[in-house]
């Protein structure tokens, strides 16, 4: 079976980071050809809700002000509480039986998980914990620094499917080509785990041809990967690929950097470094990925057909059309 990137991958997605909506703030969003509005409520509550007043047709999300737990249409004034409902119409006593569509999400690690499917159906599978789903692995967040601002990547408007950065999961030989590694890790472990893809690669030490670090990722659906390196100085992070519109995706590197004990929660000089860097270890990829063309049926060399086959089988079910 092809993989129908005209249809829009069911999943959990990143659509924002935490902090960039304050208690009161109201976000215009657009996501899955959808126009949507995010906004807290004065208390902190958030929610996302299709983004069009249904009176006239204005953008909540541009000159949308809060009201209490409700946003309210710059062009009337009617507002709209969490759930979508209309509460209020300044003008009339009573609101209208009316609901904008509100969509499923989840803040964690300081992250905004929106849902999509595309027949509008409830979440169906669970979102991993960068901390508490890894076996053997498990580690309080409170170790790390928060990822926002200090050490992410950000990159609206890439122009290529999120199937296609994806891939990169099941791909070992193009670190040496693309990231420069002195030797080409392999693909140790890989497979579905109920509803996520797991997979283990190994880099080997050149010095002893022992494998010296481990890289330990988990995909819910097409378009996160939550990944843990335990070398040295062992990091977390997560990457994400939203769908945007048709062959246009947001991408977004989230890293959670180990705190050092009885550090201050101000990331010392040499992690900042770090994270300084993490835009050019992007880069390496995604200038090759704008310019790709996602290949239905690869003429693979005999060690990709594994890893790559298993993924394109469990990458099909994420592409349902409504």
């Amino acid at each position: 079976m092809a993989i129908p990137l005209e249809v829009f991958p069911t999943g959990w997605f990143q659509i924002g980071w935490s902090a960039e909506i304050a208690p009161g703030a109201v976000t215009p969003l657009r996501y899955f050809g959808e126009d949507l509005v995010a906004f807290r409520s004065t208390d902190g509550r958030l929610a996302v809700l299709d983004a069009h007043c249904p009176h006239l047709g204005a953008h909540l999300g541009h000159g949308g002000k809060v009201s209490g737990d409700c946003v309210r249409c710059p062009y009337h004034g009617w507002e709209w509480d969490l759930e979508g409902v209309n509460t209020r119409i300044p003008y009339q006593e009573q609101p209208v039986n009316k609901r904008l569509r509100k969509w499923a999400t989840i803040e964690r690690h300081g992250m905004i998980f929106g849902w999509f499917e595309p027949t509008g159906g409830e979440p169906r599978w669970p979102l991993p914990n960068l901390f508490a789903d890894f076996e053997g692995m498990e580690a309080p967040e409170s170790d790390f620094y928060p990822c926002y601002p200090d050490a992410v990547v950000n990159k609206p408007g890439e122009p290529f499917a999120v199937q296609l950065m994806m891939e990169n999961s099941a791909d070992c030989t193009h670190f040496k080509y693309a990231h420069g590694t002195p030797e080409t890790p392999e693909l140790l472990n890989f497979g579905e785990k109920g509803a996520w893809w797991c997979g283990e690669i190994g880099f080997r030490s050149p010095r002893t041809k022992e494998i010296a670090l481990r890289l330990y990722s988990v995909r819910p659906n097409v378009g996160l990967v939550f990944t843990y390196y335990n070398g040295r100085s062992p990091y977390r992070l997560i990457l994400a690929g939203t769908p945007v519109d048709q062959g246009v995706s947001h991408v977004r590197v989230s890293y959670f950097l180990p705190r050092a004990p009885g550090s201050r929660d101000v990331m010392p000089e040499d992690l900042r470094e770090f994270a300084r860097g993490a835009d050019e270890l992007y880069e390496q990829d995604a200038r090759l990925w704008r310019h790709q063309r996602f290949e239905q049926r690869p003429v693979f060399a005999a060690q990709d057909v594994a890893g790559y086959s298993s993924f394109r089988r469990w990458s099909e079910q994420f592409y349902v059309k409504a």
